[in-house]
């Protein structure tokens, strides 16, 4: 175990604060929320709090529910074949193996059939994206009620427009259109699949907010820094001291990637020593 590096209490490196600096090699796709718990030291519901208001406070986020009207208009549909119970008729196939089923459970009824018949469905991954982010939204004024005043203005996060994005996002859960459309986010496969199609004047203003809360702390750093205490602000400008010189050493930008066990940029493992369960442990750690 290597002893605790001294702070470098010099000027900032580059025209980035540390936190800002150390953010920028962030992995990109990787949770933001995990990131910036144990980039800040923060609890993990706390940390999942501010990014739901950091992302329903952007300009993105209204962008998204404005055009969502239209985007409900032009929701895609699928077709499917499904299962149905008929009694003295055939719609479709007969599915023998549920027909004889349903007939045992009738008594012998030979009268029944259980066929393959098609139907439309709403049910799309594109659909079910749009529910998910509606759901996400729409959970935003709690998070916001769940936050302390301290935190509230340390992210100068517009509350009366956090409040107006959460509540038509909540009335736009109950629009019938999305009623049986399950919320959940694409698939990698389907997300890529999704991403072709950017064009399409149902996706574009939800591509636009997902790229945003894939990385809603890229710009300005300003955020960031607002919610980095200074003893936490001394921290980030030893790691990224640290990996400086690593990176001066190999010649490649290293990336942050989040662990179980903390931030891992480079050779070293940083771990704020407010989520630090055993005290053994160091802040800063050299893993290879």
């Amino acid at each position: 175990m290597l002893p605790e590096p001294e702070f470098n209490n010099g000027p900032a490196l580059g025209s980035a604060s540390p936190t800002a600096a150390v953010w920028s090699r962030r992995v990109p796709g990787s949770d933001s929320a995990l990131c910036i718990s144990a980039l800040l030291g923060l609890p993990g519901d706390q940390a999942e709090d501010i990014v739901s208001v950091t992302v329903a406070g952007s300009d993105s986020a209204w962008d998204f529910l404005v055009q969502l009207d239209q985007s409900l208009s032009s929701m895609k549909v699928s077709s499917e074949h499904v299962p149905q119970r008929c009694v003295n008729s055939v719609r479709g196939s007969v599915l023998w193996s549920e027909t004889i089923t349903a007939r045992a459970s009738a008594l012998g009824n030979e009268e029944i059939f259980v066929c393959s018949v098609p139907s439309r469905s709403y049910d799309t991954p594109a659909n079910r994206w749009l529910a998910a982010t509606v759901l996400s939204l729409s959970a935003a004024e709690s998070a916001l009620l769940r936050l302390s005043p301290d935190i509230i203005e340390a992210m100068s996060a517009n509350s009366e427009h956090i409040a107006r994005v959460a509540d038509v996002a909540s009335r736009r859960r109950s629009d019938k259109r999305l009623a049986g459309v399950r919320a959940e986010h694409p698939t990698v496969r389907e997300r890529w699949r999704l991403q072709r199609n950017r064009r399409s004047s149902q996706l574009a203003s939800l591509l636009t907010l997902e790229e945003f809360a894939r990385d809603p702390f890229a710009e300005p750093s300003k955020l960031l820094d607002g919610l980095t205490d200074s003893t936490t602000a001394q921290y980030h400008s030893e790691l990224l001291r640290l990996v400086r010189e690593e990176e001066s050493e190999t010649g490649e930008i290293q990336e942050l990637r989040y662990t179980g066990t903390g931030i891992e940029l480079g050779r070293w493992r940083f771990l704020h020593p407010n989520l630090n369960t055993g005290h053994s442990q160091k802040i800063f750690q050299r893993i290879r």
